[in-house]
C-alpha cells in the first residue's frame, strides 16, 4: 500500500455541521467560568469535543450498516473517518475514567443517549425535532458534568442554571434556523419561534443581564427573514453566542 493511500486513510475530516460547533463550544466556556480550570476539567473538554467527531462518523456508518445490511464501501467509508476521532478521544477518555471511575456509568447514559439518536437517524429523523432536542440536551449537560468531573463533587447550583441557559438558547437557536431553513416554506414554524423567543424572556427573572442574549435572540427571531442565506443565519447566531457567553458569565459573577 502507498504512502498516499495510507495518508487518505488516515486524514482527518471535520463534520460539515457548523452549528453544532457552537453546541459543543459555549457549555464548556460557561463550564469553566463556573467551575475554574482542573488537569481533569481540561481532559474533559478535548474528550468531549473530540467526542463529537467520532460520534457523528460513527453514528452515520452503523447507520449505513443498518440500512443497508451490510458493510458497503459507503459505511466502511464512514468508519475509516470515525477511527482516528475515536482513537485520540480514547485517550483523554481513559485518563478520565482512571481519575474519576463513576465516568464509567455516566459513559453508559451518554452511550444509550447516542445509540437513541442513530435509532432516531435509521428511522429517518435525523433532522427532526426530538433528534434535535435531544443534542441540545447532552449538549447542556456539558456544564455540570465539567463541574462534577473537575471537582469531583456534585454541580453547584450555578453550573445546574448556566446547562439550562445553554438548553433554552440552543432549543430557540434550534426552532430559529429550522424557521429560516429547512421549514422556511411553513409559516408556523415562523410563529412558533416567535412566541418562544418572546417566552424565554421570562429568562430575565433569574437575573436582567440576561435579557441581553435573549433579547436579542428574540429580537433576531423577528427581524432575519426565511429563506436567507445560510452564511448570513450562521454568522447572526455566532453574534447572539457570545452575548449568551457574555450574558451567563455577568449574570453568575
Amino acid at each position: 500500500m502507498s504512502s498516499t493511500t495510507t495518508a487518505q486513510q488516515v486524514r482527518l475530516q471535520i463534520p460539515n455541521q457548523h452549528g453544532a460547533w457552537a453546541f459543543l463550544l459555549i457549555p464548556l466556556i460557561l463550564g469553566f467560568v463556573v467551575t475554574g480550570w482542573s488537569l481533569p476539567a481540561g481532559l474533559f473538554a478535548v474528550a468531549w469535543v473530540l467526542a463529537y467527531p467520532a460520534s457523528y462518523y460513527l453514528g452515520r456508518a452503523v447507520v449505513i450498516r443498518w440500512r443497508r445490511g451490510c458493510w458497503s464501501r459507503l459505511a466502511k467509508r464512514e468508519m475509516r473517518l470515525a477511527v482516528p476521532w475515536i482513537v485520540m478521544a480514547a485517550v483523554p477518555s481513559l485518563a478520565l475514567v482512571f481519575l474519576r471511575p463513576w465516568l464509567l456509568i455516566v459513559g453508559g447514559v451518554l452511550g444509550g443517549l447516542w445509540f437513541v439518536s442513530v435509532w432516531l437517524m435509521r428511522t429517518g429523523h435525523e433532522r427532526g425535532a426530538s433528534n434535535d432536542l435531544l443534542l441540545v440536551t447532552q449538549a447542556a449537560l456539558a456544564v455540570p458534568l465539567l463541574w462534577a468531573i473537575g471537582r469531583d463533587e456534585w454541580p453547584s447550583q450555578d453550573a445546574w442554571l448556566a446547562a439550562f441557559i445553554c438548553l433554552v438558547f440552543f432549543t430557540g437557536s434550534v426552532i430559529h434556523v429550522k424557521s429560516l431553513i429547512r421549514e422556511a416554506d411553513d409559516p408556523r414554524w415562523a410563529r412558533f419561534s416567535r412566541v418562544y423567543h418572546v417566552a424565554t424572556l421570562g429568562i430575565g427573572l433569574l437575573s436582567p443581564w440576561l435579557l441581553l442574549p435573549f433579547g436579542a435572540a428574540a429580537l433576531r427571531a423577528f427581524l432575519v427573514p426565511a429563506g436567507s442565506r445560510p452564511a448570513v443565519v450562521g454568522t447572526v447566531e455566532i453574534v447572539v453566542s457570545v452575548l449568551v457567553i457574555m450574558g451567563t458569565t455577568v449574570a453568575l459573577r
